[in-house]
């Protein structure tokens, strides 16, 4: 007869069924069923026939002149993604490292105004930038002339709207690293601080070899994160540019959004998603593996 280990053992799977029926549910049938996708052909205007075309639409998405998948689409994507990401954790860093100062009055009420921009909705963070940028009344072309500079095409210009964008999306993703560096700050003894000080260490070495080591697996989930939230983002940049102008804003979300939903074309949209989802996979595991060769 089984023992009592067994039946609690039992009763653990039990309880965490729904948890993964709901994660098959929501998470795994949508994936299965837009690989599966990918390899048809489907029309937005009669979504119920299906055409299998096999690898038709990954050589569409490859072939295509304009925009260019490669040459535009993904460099704009991986410009947006890299400044976006290495500021993000840079500015949640330092910020952390401040309110973590023991002179700082009011550490409390400052991170609560700084939780703001985390929790306001990313439709709403991009119209309001968007809104601070227009070129005719915008508030930043309005303080920038006080000082006698020409009103920018913050939107609209070629030269100026990735950075644009990177500034909003730096503003709506930093406080995600905040929360995750300051959990690592508090997570380390204060008694190792104390048994440097005795040993004469300075606070930059207590920085670069007490905080920066034991920060370092915080610092490795929140660039995961940062990076596949980063990867995936849509809401708020399509709120601000649609894309636009000429494409020079079309990440690789908006562009599978495009394709799927205004031209209508589902297949093909399936196969940006999947390829979407490969390179997450192929972040997650360059992640992975960098951490733990500095683990080693």
């Amino acid at each position: 007869m089984p023992g009592p280990s067994r039946y609690k053992a039992l009763w653990g799977y039990l309880f965490i069924t729904p948890l993964f029926a709901a994660v098959a549910l929501l998470l795994l049938y949508p994936m299965a069923d837009t690989v599966i996708t990918a390899f048809f052909n489907i029309r937005l205007v009669n979504i119920a026939q299906r055409e299998f075309v096999g690898l038709e639409n990954f050589r569409t998405l490859f072939s295509q002149k304009s925009p260019h998948f490669l040459n535009d689409i993904m460099r704009i994507t991986m410009v947006f993604v890299f400044f976006s990401v290495i500021l993000q954790v840079g500015m949640g860093l330092l910020l952390a490292l401040f309110l973590q100062l023991q002179w700082l009055k009011g550490r409390i009420l400052f991170r609560n105004l700084f939780l703001l921009p985390w929790v306001t909705a990313g439709v709403v963070c991009g119209f309001s930038w968007k809104f601070l940028f227009n070129s005719s009344m915008g508030v930043l072309n309005y303080l920038i002339s006080l000082v006698g500079i020409a009103p920018q095409f913050w939107l609209s210009g070629p030269k100026l709207v990735i950075p644009s964008i990177i500034f909003a999306n730096i503003w709506k993703g930093t406080t995600y690293s905040l929360l995750i560096q300051t959990a690592g700050l508090q997570s380390i003894p204060e008694d190792l601080y104390e048994v440097a000080i005795v040993d004469g260490a300075s606070k930059l070495k207590s920085l670069r070899y007490i905080t920066l080591p034991l920060l370092a697996p915080f610092i490795f989930i929140n660039l995961l994160t940062e990076t596949g939230d980063t990867f995936h983002v849509f809401d708020r940049i399509y709120a601000m540019t649609g894309g636009g102008p000429l494409h020079s804003t079309e990440l690789l979300s908006i562009f599978m959004y495009k394709n799927a939903f205004t031209y209508g074309n589902i297949g093909l949209g399936a196969s940006v998603a999947v390829f979407e989802l490969l390179i997450g996979l192929v972040f997650a595991l360059a992640y992975i593996l960098a951490f733990r060769q500095q683990r080693v």
